[in-house]
């Protein structure tokens, strides 16, 4: 998963014949690729041949690029259709909806249908179809920008009631950060983070019922150090209404859970951390969805003692009834 209290936008990254961003939680940035390259030639029939895999040394064939996208492992783009007239499909292997845009990148005597950029919603664990490429010519070529935001754009944060701490019923803990907390949640995937100080090794519980999407927890350290970003173990929880909640710095082989595994509020998840960037032992408790290729925390309410709801306060104590 990407950063947890701090989330700088991804830069965009080269790759022959094709620019990749990813600006997601829990989808980080990847390094340049290596270009494929296509080879035309006419085998011994006369019959045209279109492959990856170059031929004999002594058979004369068109070379051309082909464009590379090294997304993250549960996001992928694949080639459905034949080399010179690519159909990209979108494949989503979280346990949640995906939007994924492509775009256009040095395109030559091709046509995109529909045209480019065009965006769509990847189900879960699905494959969805996106564009389809057609040569207008004899001499062609083709690039394509990819970006991929968690979650779908038509969520609406509408919470069956508020949400329960995540923590033990009888347990509370100082609230040490809160909405826009001057330390780390000043970005917009961060503004409405809550950070909780629960000692390492404290049950981390769901705040709410819904589907585990994805999981990381194979980290072991932490501290302030920019390295740091990338590294947190975190749970995150699709809630029915599209939202998400994330539940970071986790302790490392603490989590009890399993990605599509459906879970209840009061659910224990993991145990409480430090990994990741992060000053010192804490969870840090947050609500996102996707306001279109932009992955943004929203206000919510603890329930308080007797039920209703508590916005959180930094320097106050939440109690978990």
């Amino acid at each position: 998963m990407a950063p947890i209290d701090q989330h700088p936008r991804s830069p965009w990254r080269r790759a022959t014949r094709a620019l990749l961003a990813v600006a997601v939680l829990g989808l980080a940035a990847v390094s340049a690729a290596t270009a494929k390259k296509l080879y035309k030639y006419q085998d011994a029939s006369g019959a045209w041949i279109y492959t990856d895999k170059p031929p004999a040394a002594d058979v004369k064939a068109e070379v051309r690029p082909l464009p590379v996208s090294e997304l993250p492992a549960r996001i992928s783009i694949r080639n459905r259709g034949a080399p010179d007239a690519p159909i990209l499909a979108v494949v989503n292997d979280y346990y949640g909806p995906v939007e994924v845009e492509i775009s256009g990148e040095g395109l030559e005597n091709m046509r995109a249908e529909p045209p480019l950029p065009v965006r769509v919603v990847a189900a879960a664990r699905a494959e969805t179809p996106a564009v389809t490429l057609k040569p207008t010519g004899a001499r062609w070529r083709y690039g394509y920008r990819v970006r991929a935001v968690l979650g779908d754009p038509a969520a609406n944060h509408q919470p069956e009631q508020p949400y329960a701490p995540p923590f033990a019923s009888g347990q509370r803990f100082v609230i040490g950060q809160a909405f826009d907390g001057a330390f780390s949640h000043r970005h917009p995937q961060s503004r409405h983070a809550v950070d909780l100080s629960l000692p390492l090794g404290t049950p981390v519980r769901a705040a709410r019922a819904g589907v585990i999407m994805d999981v990381a927890g194979d980290f072991f350290d932490g501290g302030t150090d920019p390295k740091y970003q990338t590294r947190a173990n975190a749970v995150r929880v699709l809630h029915a209404d599209g939202t998400m909640a994330i539940y970071g710095h986790l302790h490392p082989d603490s989590i009890r859970v399993a990605s599509g595994q459906r879970v209840e509020r009061g659910t224990w998840l993991a145990n409480s951390g430090n990994t990741g960037f992060s000053t010192g032992p804490h969870l840090h408790f947050a609500i996102q969805r996707n306001a279109g290729m932009e992955l943004v925390s929203v206000p919510f309410e603890f329930s308080g003692a007797d039920g209703r709801g508590v916005i959180p306060v930094a320097g106050s104590l939440l109690a978990a009834p």
